[in-house]
Parts: structure tokens; sequence; C-alpha cells
């Protein structure tokens, strides 16, 4: 298999938690060598996030750190911030998602780190931007969604509140995916033939980045000049053919028979497609998931999996994209590199930091000290 695109690739990540090291760990899916900055003592608080693996480090540390290499630097000494320095010489791409001026007040300012190291890519991940009324407002994930009328859309609980989302949207799709497709655009731009042979400072915006995710419906309320009904939307429970139903086992099937073809061949596997949602729940009451699954594939029904059966399933077995068995198994990032990282452990705290400054031709009594 391939070693993947990114190969060769060095990426010094400053992030914790979520967003950043997810978007490394993109990279790092790709074939880029992810090198981890932490902080003296605790370094990233998601390693003291139950649950927790057995070697005491917390289960999404883990999944998300696999394959990484960890140094620890004090970013507030001169010590530390020149083992930064070294190894930057040689790296591709710095990720931070620090508060919008902090990186600044380190004495490590974005644009003076571009200026010095001119093929460096910079990514800053934000709640909201380098720039703007709220750039040093401090936020989570729902916070972030509850600016773009994502949450908004998601149907209401019985106390009339919208559903919280199963995972971290901002954070995930905003924060990971957009800052790794922007990381990528870069180094594209950088390196084609033709190219500026530069990197630049990327301003990641986790809210401007879950905005974009609900470009579509945003255009139709404006077109309308009213909010969509909660819930009421094609794709958020307004049809009865896009929606999840319970079947006689107590699992559910996801029924996506949108368009003409899929509810052709329901009526033909079934001999009905009944109009309303309760005709629809009544109809799937009658037998077990993996029986209607069998019967309606041809009709967009697929079926509801729980997390312990996503790990088991053919479909992502058979394609590499779930690695490991029993309380190893891990899932690899959706690309064409081989993914072998995923059952690698996570590294522990500052465990290469003298490997890793060594490899940068820093000097002995900088390492000695750094790692004192």
């Amino acid at each position: 298999m391939s070693a993947g695109p990114l190969a060769g690739i060095k990426v010094v990540d400053l992030t914790r938690l979520l967003p950043g090291p997810m978007c490394a760990w993109y990279l790092r899916g790709l074939g880029a060598d992810v090198v981890k900055v932490e902080a003296p003592g605790r370094g990233d608080p998601l390693r003291d996030v139950p649950p927790f693996a057995e070697d005491g480090v917390g289960m999404w540390f883990s999944a998300i750190q696999a394959g990484t290499r960890s140094v620890q630097l004090d970013l507030r000494s001169e010590a530390g911030r020149a083992a930064l320095h070294w190894m930057l010489r040689d790296a591709d791409v710095l990720l931070e998602g620090f508060r919008p001026g902090a990186m600044k007040r380190l004495g490590l300012d974005p644009e003076a780190l571009v200026a010095a190291y001119p093929r460096l890519v910079l990514a800053s991940i934000s709640g909201f931007g380098q720039d703007g009324p709220l750039r040093e407002v401090p936020g989570h994930d729902i916070g972030y969604l509850g600016y773009t009328g994502a949450l908004a859309l998601s149907a209401r609980r019985a106390d009339g509140t919208p559903a919280l989302p199963p995972v971290p949207i901002a954070d995930l799709a905003g924060g990971a995916l957009t800052g790794a497709l922007s990381v990528t655009a870069a180094l594209y731009e950088r390196d084609r033939p033709g190219g500026t042979g530069k990197g630049r400072w990327i301003d990641v915006s986790m809210t401007d980045a879950a905005l974009a995710l609900v470009a579509p419906n945003l255009a139709e309320a404006a077109m309308l000049e009213a909010d969509p009904e909660p819930g009421g939307g094609l794709l958020q429970g307004g049809l009865s053919v896009y929606e999840l139903y319970r079947c006689a086992d107590d699992q559910l099937v996801a029924v996506a028979a949108l368009e003409p073809p899929f509810q052709m061949a329901f009526v033909e596997a079934v001999g009905e497609l009944p109009g309303t949602r309760a005709g629809m729940a009544a109809l799937f009451a009658r037998e077990t998931r993996d029986t209607w699954v069998e019967r309606l594939t041809e009709a967009c029904v697929t079926p509801v999996l729980s997390p312990l059966e996503a790990l088991e399933a053919p479909v992502f077995r058979q394609r590499g994209r779930v690695r490991g068995t029993g309380k190893g198994r891990r899932v690899a990032p959706p690309f064409w590199g081989d993914g072998a990282f995923v059952s690698r452990p996570a590294p522990g705290r500052g465990a290469h930091t003298e490997e890793v400054l060594r490899e940068a031709g820093a000097p002995d009594g900088l390492i000695a000290e750094v790692c004192a």
C-alpha cells in the first residue's frame, strides 16, 4: 500500500483536545510525520479524560494520537521557544489552537514565523477566527453551532429544546476537516509546478466552517424569508420516507427512500408504501431489523448499528477502515494509505523530546535544558 501522498511532510502540532489533534490525525492518515508538542506536567488534558485504556491513558487521546511522537516544551520559556524554532527549521506545517493573539504574546507571532520560515504552512484553529467581534470569546462545539442556525434546525426533544448532535460537528467537521483540507491545499499551492514555493498563515474558524455546512439550509431560509420548522426539513424528519423506524426486535432501520426508484423498489419488495409516519412505523414493527434490511436494501434501507456493531461491520472491516481486535479495535482515516499507525500506542508525555530535537540538529546544551 502507498505510504500516503503526504509522506515526507513534517507536522508540528501545538494543539490539544479534539479539533487540532483530529486535524493532525487526518494529516497523519495521509502519510505525514506528526510531532505533538505538549506542555510540561499534565500535557494534553485529553490524556486524563475517561474512559481509560489499560495503560491509564484516556481512550480518546489514545485513538487520536496513535502513531505520533510527543515532545514536551515550555513555550513560556526561552529554551522552550528556542527548541521549537529548531523543530520549525525543517517543518512543513505548524498547527496551533490557542486563542487569537496568544501566540504573539508567547513571542511566536504567526506572521513572524511564516516570514522566518517561508515554506511553513501555519494553521491557526480557533472558535471564531483571528479577527471579528468574537475573536477572544471562549467557546465549545454547541456554542459555535448555536451561531450557525444548525442547532435550531434539529428536531425538538420532549421539553422543546433541540436535540444535541451525536458528535461535535464544529470541532470535527469545522476545525479538523476544514483545517486538514486547508493545510493540504496550502501545501499544493506551495509545491505544485509553477507554485509559490511559499507557505502561508491559515485562519481556520470552527464557526465559519460550521456555517458552511448549513449553507443550503440558510439559502432556503433566505429565499422563503422564514425560518424552517425544526425537524421539518426534507432531511430532518419532514418526510415519512426519510426517517428512522423501530423494528420487532427493538432495533432501528434508516429509511432513505427519497427518490421514486427507491420508492418503487420498496413497493415491489413489500407490496405497499405507507404514506404516513404512523403507517411506516406499524409496517416495520412486524419484522426484525435484519429481515427488513435484507428485503429492502434496494430501497435504500440500512441498519442503524450500535458503535460496537459498527466496529465489526463488513463494510468497514473488508475495506480496512477498522483495524485490530477486541479492546484494540481502532478506526483508520478514510484514505488510501495503509492506516497501520492506528494500532500503535499513543506516545508517553515527552517520550520523543530528545529524539526529535536531535533530528532537528538542536545543540546538546539546549536539549539537556529542555529535557531536564
